[in-house]
């Protein structure tokens, strides 16, 4: 995961290997690092077939009035709509805060209508997420079965 921007409010990572944009949101989240991140996303995924996306929330508060206008406005109606059709999977580390929860959930739902294919899951750690992404299945865990419980089984 390389990054490409950092702010105090946000920090957008990529991951060119598995085509992944990672946003991780950090406060409250203001229009310029909004714009900033999306725009530098929009000019990578235009050379892409496909992208996923890793939306860390974790220690998100909110987004500003002004990102929420402009995301639902502007960006998923026009310069972010050619991206949002590439978007396969997008896989969500949540928020504590339920009205960032909120606020984040109504963003997603806005981009879902411009592209309805894409799958999304929530997850809790960055991990099992980026695992998700980028198709890797984790091996299941197998019990290992004690001698022990033949003898208490009833004959």
């Amino acid at each position: 995961m390389k990054v490409i921007f950092e702010a105090e409010d946000a920090i957008f990572q990529f991951d060119e290997e598995n085509t992944t944009f990672q946003f991780g949101w950090k406060g409250t989240v203001g229009l310029a690092s909004m714009q900033k991140v999306m725009r530098m996303a929009v000019g990578i995924a235009l050379e892409l077939e496909h992208v996923h996306w890793l939306v860390d929330r974790r220690a998100l508060e909110g987004y500003s009035p002004e990102c929420r206008i402009w995301i639902k406005n502007d960006f998923v109606q026009s310069e972010g709509k050619e991206m949002l059709v590439k978007i396969d999977k997008i896989a969500v580390l949540e928020s504590e805060s339920p009205m960032a929860t909120l606020s984040s959930n109504v963003l997603a739902e806005t981009i879902k209508k411009v592209n309805p294919s894409i799958e999304s899951k929530t997850f809790d750690y960055v991990q099992p997420a980026s695992n998700w992404l980028a198709g890797i299945i984790p091996e299941p865990v197998v019990e290992k079965k004690s001698g022990l419980r033949n003898l208490f089984r009833k004959k």
